[in-house]
């Protein structure tokens, strides 16, 4: 091992904003707003304040005249209709807003699995031309238009609109947080109105990823003119549906986009009605009307409503979203490698998982479960001291935490008034995640720990100035095994917050950013994660299985290891043959 702290550094605020619950889209829901692990019932649980079922206000889409078909509805569903101070879609970091954008801005290429990484053409016409590894040259489908509203009025989206929306983030202020993204881009080369070449300063394994990342869309340069910024009345895009309207921790709606280039004559719908629920009794209450046809919901409710509406259907997926603790380097005792493993290995993951999930959910490596193309083995993983499974892992766990312990203090004295943990107030108040893991330090290893829940300006503050050298929170799960490794603990990562060098760890990390054979680079990422659980700077412990119900007459809603990708709902339509949509209003 040759990893050494590199001196503080500042701290990114981006796993802040994705622990406010902001970045978690309609999964999170179930993973933030409505789980029912904790003890401390979180909003929205049925002993909240409210007598009974209530309408939830419907949104105001038009509801055209129903075609034959597949065609036809307005599909309504749950989630969180909630954003940051931007609109813009290469500036905002709010997982449900840029989850709803995706409906209406396209990009060149798309997921069509995020678990598998099966990427597929959107605009472009197929995937790129790749001559070498440093060259990529795309071609947009003929056909694809902006949509035939102000200041775009249906004109052609060209090569030169790719271009505008790279360059904008590239030349950008700070507030365009994706700029690194684009950063391998030497040059770019308009040839024709529907062909882009993009040459690279070095051969990337990533960059297909980079132009179907959640948020790669591509803009044109009316809607930024004169502010530069793309704001809330100027969502006008290539996707196949048409922004409506917004109101925030309300309801978010859009139409369907008649000139889609998707083909098919799709999308199916003719819009779409995101609702954010205040308490769990409205959703059991639009389910039961079905004035919802589809919620996130959690283990406990899915359990009740099946009961009383077994004509619901069930689907479930893991979702990346994750909750995690960090370690900073630089300060005591956390700059000692036996006091983290310790920690890390004595906390309990699945009695995390029966808590915070009701038994709904999976341990993680670095890289999250349900991630499969690129997390570590679960056979491998649970040999691992912190993984072991039954009663007789769990005490082996802790007699290896309890020796590394007995070590550290052999030498070293701990604080007399015990250790801080600063949580993020909303996961605390959802899930009890700080209580947790003090319970279990403290039975475990006889540690006290005391647990401060603190909103996000102060834990910002507080992570900015070292003050938060032990943090707890949910972050946000990532597709390509290069967002998992490189911007956290590669030691020129933007988001190194621990702070790390380790020049063997740069070497893996730099290795599969350049390699092209999946399979090759698949295990540089499995040695990756075996690295990062030795070191234990920043620990993922579990993610949850979400679970959603829905009527019957819902055929093809997709759902995926992350959110973002909501175009997808393209292909999702209603069944008025179904018996089921009798009494459907």
């Amino acid at each position: 091992m040759t990893w050494e702290p590199s001196g503080e550094r500042r701290v990114s605020r981006r796993w802040v904003l994705r622990a406010t619950g902001l970045a978690a889209g309609a999964a999170g829901l179930a993973a933030l707003g409505c789980s029912g692990g904790s003890q401390q019932p979180p909003a929205g649980s049925p002993t909240d304040a409210g007598t009974g079922p209530t309408r939830t206000p419907a949104p105001q889409t038009p509801s055209p005249t129903p075609r034959s078909g597949k065609h036809g509805e307005t599909l309504r569903y749950t989630g969180y209709v909630q954003r940051d101070a931007f609109a813009d879609p290469h500036r905002t970091q709010a997982g449900p807003f840029y989850g709803q954008q995706a409906l209406v801005f396209s990009r060149l290429l798309t997921y069509a699995d995020q678990a598998q990484g099966t990427i597929v053409a959107d605009l472009a016409e197929k995937l790129p031309e790749m001559p070498d590894g440093q060259t990529l040259v795309f071609r947009l489908k003929p056909g694809a238009r902006w949509q035939d509203l102000p200041p775009l009025n249906g004109r052609e989206v060209t090569a030169e609109d790719v271009k505008h929306s790279i360059e904008r983030q590239l030349s950008g202020d700070t507030t365009f947080v994706r700029a690194p993204h684009w950063s391998a881009i030497d040059t770019m080369e308009v040839s024709d109105a529907r062909t882009i070449t993009f040459k690279l300063k070095a051969p990337q394994a990533t960059m297909q990823h980079r132009f179907a990342d959640v948020n790669s869309f591509i803009v044109a340069p009316e809607l930024s003119e004169g502010s530069g910024d793309i704001g809330l009345q100027r969502q006008v895009g290539s996707g196949p549906f048409q922004w409506v309207e917004w109101s925030d921790e309300k309801f978010a709606s859009v139409r369907r986009n008649p000139a889609w280039f998707g083909g098919d004559q799709r999308p199916y719908l003719d819009g779409m009605s995101l609702i954010q629920p205040a308490t769990t009794v409205e959703v059991e209450a639009g389910l039961r009307t079905k004035d919802i046809d589809v919620a996130f919901v959690n283990r406990a409710l899915a359990d009740r409503l099946k009961r009383s509406l077994p004509e619901l259907v069930e689907h479930t997926v893991g979702h990346s979203l994750f909750f995690g603790v960090r370690y900073s380097l630089v300060n005591a005792p956390y700059n000692d490698l036996r006091f983290r493993s310790a920690l890390t290995i004595a906390l309990d993951r699945r009695g995390m998982i029966d808590q915070f999930f009701g038994g709904a959910g999976g341990v993680n490596p670095w890289i999250s479960w349900p991630v499969s193309r690129w997390t570590l083995p679960e056979s491998e993983l649970t040999s691992i001291p912190g993984y072991r499974p039954g009663a007789g892992g769990r005490a082996e766990d802790l007699r290896e935490a309890k020796a590394l312990l007995d070590a550290f203090l052999a030498e070293k004295k701990l604080p007399e008034d015990g250790l801080p943990l600063l949580v993020l107030d909303t996961a605390e108040t959802a899930i009890g995640m700080g209580r947790v893991i003090a319970e279990q330090l403290a039975l475990g290893l006889g540690i006290d720990v005391k647990v401060f829940p603190v909103d996000l300006a102060t834990l910002s503050s507080m992570l900015l100035s070292a003050e938060a050298p032990f943090a707890a929170g949910p972050d946000t799960g990532w597709i390509d095994l290069d967002d998992w490794v490189y911007p956290y603990f590669h030691s020129s990562g933007t988001k190194n917050s621990f702070p790390l060098v380790d020049k063997d760890l740069d070497a893996l990390i730099d290795a599969q950013r350049a390699e092209f054979d999946a399979a090759t680079r698949q295990q540089t990422g499995y040695e990756i994660q075996r690295k990062l659980l030795a070191i234990n700077a920043g620990v993922n412990l579990v993610s949850e299985r979400v679970v959603t119900l829905s009527w019957p007459y819902v055929k093809g809603f997709p759902l995926d290891t992350a959110d973002g990708y909501q175009d997808r709902l393209a292909d999702c339509w209603i069944d008025r043959t179904d018996p089921a949509f009798r009494g459907r209003r």
